[in-house]
């Protein structure tokens, strides 16, 4: 029994040394209204917090080097929320000493203004490093040196206005890491290996696969991209329009949510498969027809929530898409959406309302179903994409490209109309 207790107290004196061992390793102290950590190397600093906390005020000049107990050390390193909710009423100077910005270090810092130059000596920027600091009012300039940008590294930071770009170097990007902004523009270098801005389309795109990432009010979609990503244009401020081409398969989840902006009509393209849970959440403004491909089988969660603008929907699939629900949200795909009606292929108004889009209520759904025929009519000048209700006995919906004329005939042959 004796040498066991020996052997415990050996182990808790063992490990009392080691303790202090590590704290000596990760020595702190304050010089002016910073407060440092030395790093591993014993020659450079990490800052950890301002001595103001979450009251620090004023422009906030970060050193190259400080000096402590007669030693000097470069400040090399941001440190995770070091500087969180800050009140820094002022411009922000990082200097070219700094190598890291950690997870969160400005999250929150509301006030800063002016540009936000990131030193080109900087290779890594953490998840959140920036959000919500809308305060910016300038450029923000990301050097060669950044290889990595974390997730909502800059989301938020809706007052940067002028050009997004993207250098060489960067080859990981998060998701939402540009969401909720007002960039007037995006470039990405031709050098850079992993992403591209192909023809001038204002956004980001993985090169590999054709996915775009993100997006800004003033992109145009290439027909070279097949997938809209997750968040790409999640709160896009000044986005008006979209024109989504014929080669997109899929919408990721969330991908133009929040974009209160977006008005007139919506065309989900007949090569479009998937929409993602929440892909229009709280697009208020569009104020005419939503049109949903013929090819679309899912649509997720949230995907057309509050979307109450719309004055008309028409749906080409002839099997009703199946509609996702996550564990515990019972389906909630169309609600408070604009319109009870849904025009829907002839002969298919009772597979809708045998399905999850029917709502008796039209709370989350639709309880009226038309039925048109939207079989092509063409000739060497024209295609109509959809002709609607027909059979009709009033007003018939006619959607084509470059309508020149119009002749439509009753069910004798008789020429009704001519225009």
């Amino acid at each position: 029994m004796k040498k066991a207790l020996l052997h415990k107290t050996t182990f808790l004196f063992i490990f009392s040394i080691l303790l202090t061992f590590k704290g000596f390793a990760q020595t702190t102290f304050t010089v002016g209204d910073l407060n440092y950590q030395v790093n591993d190397d014993g020659v450079s600093v990490t800052i950890i917090s301002s001595v103001g906390g979450q009251g620090a005020t004023g422009e906030l000049n970060i050193p190259e080097s400080v000096s402590y107990e007669g030693n000097d050390y470069a400040v090399t390193a941001i440190g995770d929320y070091a500087f969180l909710y800050g009140f820094f009423t002022g411009g922000l100077n990082i200097p070219n000493s700094i190598t890291s910005i950690g997870d969160g270090a400005f999250a929150y810092c509301c006030w800063f203004t002016g540009d936000l130059i990131i030193p080109n000596s900087v290779t890594s920027i953490g998840e959140g490093a920036f959000q919500i600091c809308y305060g910016f009012t300038g450029n923000l300039t990301i050097p060669n040196s950044v290889v990595s940008i974390g997730d909502f590294a800059f989301n938020s930071c809706d007052g940067m206005t002028g050009t997004l770009s993207i250098p060489s170097s960067v080859t990981s990007l998060g998701p939402d890491t540009f969401s909720y902004t007002a960039f007037s523009g995006i470039t990405v270098d031709p050098e850079n290996s992993v992403y591209d801005s192909r023809d001038n389309c204002n956004a980001i795109i993985e090169t590999n696969t054709n996915e775009l990432v993100t997006g800004c009010k003033s992109t145009i979609i290439p027909n070279t991209v097949t997938t809209i990503g997750f968040d790409a244009f999640k709160g896009c401020q000044g986005l008006t329009t979209i024109d989504i081409p014929n080669s997109v398969t899929s919408i990721g989840a969330d991908a133009f949510s929040f974009c209160y902006g977006l008005t007139g009509d919506l065309t989900i393209p007949n090569s479009v498969k998937t929409i993602g849970a929440g892909a229009f959440f709280y697009c208020s403004s569009f104020d005419g027809t939503l049109t949903i491909g013929e090819s679309v089988t899912f649509i997720g969660d949230y995907a057309f929530r509050n979307c109450s603008g719309f004055t008309e929907a028409v749906s080409l699939a002839v099997t009703p898409p199946e509609l996702g629900s996550e564990p515990g949200w019972n389906c909630v795909v169309f609600e408070y959406f604009g319109t009870p009606t849904l025009t829907v292929p002839y002969g298919c108004a009772s597979a809708y309302q045998n399905s999850a889009w029917y709502d008796p209520m039209g709370w989350n759904g639709f309880y009226e179903f038309i039925e048109a025929e939207f079989d092509a009519v063409s000739d060497a000048e024209a295609v109509a994409s959809a002709v609607y209700p027909n059979p009709t006995h009033g007003v018939v919906r006619i959607e084509a490209e470059d309508i020149r004329n119009i002749s439509i005939y009753g069910i004798s042959g008789q020429k009704v109309f001519e225009g």
